[in-house]
Order: structure tokens, then C-alpha cells, then sequence
């Protein structure tokens, strides 16, 4: 190891020793609260450790622009951590005098690339019995994408990602208008928007995430609406947060997408809503608190005449606790959430559906660049829409366990791999009312650029 190196590490264990609160993406004091002398001097000592640490080596995107490593923004690529979240709100902005492109080197561009490709071997069960093995490569995929600001008052977003089978799409492209009538407050993004959910599928750990975020895509059985809050959805978002983001929210108006678009021009109308707060402390092992609620309701066409909508509602809160170090931390999350459709989206039904769902997630960095991560998930159905079915007809287990870790981080990229478990039961959908359980072991590498 050089001496740039360890002079790198040695920044970072300081930073982790003084172990004080998350950094938010401007280093000035919160109105209306103050730091002890104590507080501010720990602070600034991170803020030096993490200045020197970013300094020794630069990665992909951000990192290029600004001059910061990857891990000062994100718990471990791409779940971010409280600078980044702030980042993030501030429409990937800084706010320091170098957000606008011609601040910049000619020679950056504010484009940026990933490639990743897996194994997965599954092991499907009905009733006990096993019925298939199957291990395979899985599709890989390319993404080559923008993100980032242009000026000071304009953020953007644009993935195309193609895949080996040849299916290509755009995922959350948008425009944002930052600080819209002068104060963060108010910010506009007109687009496909990703919603403000307490853990984002398209910011988790496991690369195989459609299966990840089964709560999130959970849909009553039998119904014909295909609205999930796992996806984008194309619309308007306001959204706002103090400096620093320990309070923040954010609105989405928008048309679910797949609709059914035959008599109508806003065939799914539906909005969602999030607020949450954010609590630090200087000192303990606990280190941070952040609370949060969210909702939505959306429409659905349903019968011959798509202009006959019904509705939908999703309500939910979370919790999360950062524990130990604020460098290498014990990060816990609680979330519950309930759900309720209108009964005309599932034929033949004599009531409304409804579910109750619950989550709990475990996310734990030893040291940097590694994380190991848990999460267990349950869905239970309330109430079955269909008269005769079995009261537990469609509940789910869920349970997953990983690792990741950055192999190689240098100036012009990322090497990540991951090793993941992950068991699903779904109860009485099989054959005689025996419940399929799904175990899955995945193996994925990971390139960013």
C-alpha cells in the first residue's frame, strides 16, 4: 500500500472514531439548532477526515465532477447515506459554486455507465415437493445514462438501459426546476419520477431487486390492476426539505402506467405523498432517528368502458435507526404499511380486498468497502375478495441475506460483486391450496463507470 493509501485509511479511521453525526450536503449550522462547541469541533474533524479520504481516489459520475469518493455520498453503492440524501434533494447539486457545467472542466460530461451480470440457481417447491432446479446466467444488462445539474436552477435524469434479450427502455427520466420561487421549499420535476418510498428499489444493495421489493409490488389476488409503487410513474413531483434534509417532503401527481387507455385522455389518475423527519445526536450509541409517512391513492380502469375508474390506497409508516459509528454503521429500519382496493377490480368479488404488509431491514458496513444486509418481509391478506377462498390465500414470507463488496475502486470505475439468499412462500396458490416456496441463491458481478 502507497503512502497516498494510508494516508487515505488513516482519514477515514478518524472519521470513524470521532464518530459524530451524518454530514448534510451544506456545512452550515440548521436554524433553530444550535451545536455545542463539542458537537461542531467533532464535526469539523470528520469533515476534514472524510475531505482528505475522498481526495486520494475518485470514482464514476459525481465523483468525477466534484472531486469526492462514491462512499461520501452512499452507505455502500447506491444506498445513500444522509450527505447523499441531502445531495440528492438538492437536485444533485452541491450548492457551492460548481454545479453549473461551465464551472467545470470542458472535458467532463455529466454521463455515466454500469454493466452487470449474474448467476442465479433456484430451487422452486408445491407443498414440500420439490418441482424444479434451475441454474442459469441470468440476463445482463447496460446502462448508459445522464444525471446531474446543468445550471444552478436545472437538474435531469436519463437511463436507457438495454438488456441481452434485446428488450431496451427508459427508466426515470426527468427534469427538475430547482428552488422554485427562491427557496428549497419548492422544487418541480416533470418526468417519470421514482417515488419517495423509505427504502427505493432502484437504490438497493441487491442488483435482482424485482423480487427484492416484494412488498412494494404486492397486488390483492385476483386484481386487474397492475399499479405497483416499486416503479416509476410518469407525472409532476413537488418536493421540498430544510437545509440539511432532517425535514423534508414530497408530493407525486400521475398517471399509472399499462393502463388501459380506450374513452379517456388521464386513464389512471393517482397521487402519492411522503413527509419524514430526521432526529441526530451527538453522542451514544444511538446516532440518528428518522421518521416518516407516506401514501397513495390511485385509479384503475375496470369493466368494458375504461372511463369507469376505481381506487386503490396504499398507506404506511417507517423508522430507522443509525446505531454505532456514523462511518461504519448499524443501520435498522421498521416499515408497515396497509393497502385496500375497490372490490370492481377483481371479477367476481363480493368485498373490498385488503392486506396488511411489514418489514424489517438490517444493514451493517464492518468496514469500508463492504456491507452486509438482511431484510424480512410479511404480507397478509386482510380480507379475500372472492367468497371461499382460504382466509390466508396469497400471504407471503419473505426473507434475504447478502454481502457486497467493491473489489476495485479507482479513478475511472467501480468493481462491485455480490453474493446473495433469498427464500419466498406464498401460501395456497398451488395446486389442492399447498403453498410454493421459492429459495434462490445469486451471484452478480457489477461495473461502474
Amino acid at each position: 500500500m502507497t503512502l497516498r493509501h494510508e494516508m487515505a485509511w488513516l482519514a477515514l479511521l478518524i472519521g470513524s472514531i470521532v464518530s459524530v453525526r451524518a454530514a448534510n450536503a451544506n456545512a452550515h449550522t440548521v436554524p433553530g439548532h444550535p451545536r455545542s462547541a463539542r458537537d461542531s469541533a467533532a464535526r469539523d474533524e470528520m469533515y476534514a477526515a472524510v475531505r482528505a479520504y475522498v481526495a486520494a481516489e475518485r470514482i464514476p459520475a459525481f465523483a468525477r465532477k466534484y472531486g469526492m469518493k462514491c462512499s461520501a455520498c452512499h452507505l455502500a453503492v447506491p444506498v445513500l447515506n444522509a450527505y447523499g440524501q441531502a445531495f440528492k434533494d438538492n437536485g444533485y447539486r452541491m450548492k457551492n459554486g460548481t454545479d453549473d457545467l461551465r464551472a467545470n472542466e470542458p472535458g467532463y460530461w455529466p454521463v455515466f455507465a454500469w454493466l452487470w451480470k449474474n448467476y442465479e440457481y433456484d430451487v422452486e417447491r408445491t407443498g414440500g415437493q420439490t418441482v424444479q432446479r434451475l441454474g442459469r446466467m441470468r440476463d445482463g444488462a447496460l446502462v448508459f445514462g445522464g444525471m446531474g445539474s446543468v445550471s444552478d436552477k436545472v437538474s435531469f435524469r436519463f437511463l436507457p438501459s438495454v438488456y441481452e434479450d434485446g428488450f431496451t427502455f427508459t427508466d426515470a427520466g426527468w427534469i427538475r426546476y430547482n428552488q422554485a420561487f427562491g427557496t428549497d421549499w419548492v422544487n418541480i420535476k416533470v418526468g417519470s419520477n421514482e417515488f419517495d418510498l423509505p427504502i427505493n428499489g432502484g437504490r438497493e444493495y441487491n442488483m435482482s431487486n424485482s423480487r427484492f421489493a416484494v412488498l412494494y409490488a404486492y397486488a390483492v389476488p385476483g386484481t386487474v390492476s397492475r399499479f405497483t409503487m416499486l416503479f416509476p410513474e410518469p407525472g409532476i413531483e413537488v418536493m421540498g426539505h430544510d437545509r440539511g434534509s432532517r425535514n423534508r417532503y414530497s408530493v407525486n401527481v400521475f398517471t399509472a402506467g399499462g393502463a388501459p387507455a380506450a374513452h379517456c385522455t388521464f386513464c389512471s389518475p393517482g397521487v402519492f405523498g411522503r413527509v419524514t423527519h430526521r432526529q441526530e445526536f451527538a453522542n451514544g450509541f444511538l446516532r440518528s432517528v428518522r421518521a416518516g409517512v407516506f401514501g397513495a391513492y390511485v385509479t384503475w380502469p375496470a369493466g368494458p368502458d375504461s372511463s369507469d375508474r376505481k381506487g386503490q390506497r396504499r398507506l404506511g409508516g417507517d423508522v430507522e435507526f443509525g446505531l454505532g459509528s456514523d462511518v461504519l454503521p448499524l443501520r435498522v429500519t421498521l416499515m408497515a404499511m396497509s393497502g385496500r382496493d375497490d372490490r370492481a377490480l377483481v371479477p367476481t368479488a363480493i368485498q373490498d380486498p385488503a392486506f396488511h404488509a411489514g418489514m424489517l431491514q438490517l444493514e451493517y458496513v464492518p468496514k469500508l468497502p463492504l456491507v452486509f444486509y438482511g431484510r424480512l418481509q410479511v404480507i397478509r391478506n386482510q380480507r379475500q375478495a372472492i367468497a371461499g377462498r382460504p382466509d390466508d390465500f396469497g400471504d407471503q414470507d419473505f426473507q434475504l441475506v447478502g454481502v457486497r463488496r467493491a473489489l476495485e475502486l479507482t479513478s475511472r470505475f467501480a468493481w462491485v460483486v455480490e453474493l446473495t439468499y433469498w427464500r419466498q412462500k406464498i401460501k395456497s396458490v398451488a395446486p389442492g391450496g399447498a403453498d410454493a416456496t421459492l429459495n434462490s441463491l445469486w451471484l452478480g458481478s457489477h461495473l461502474l463507470f
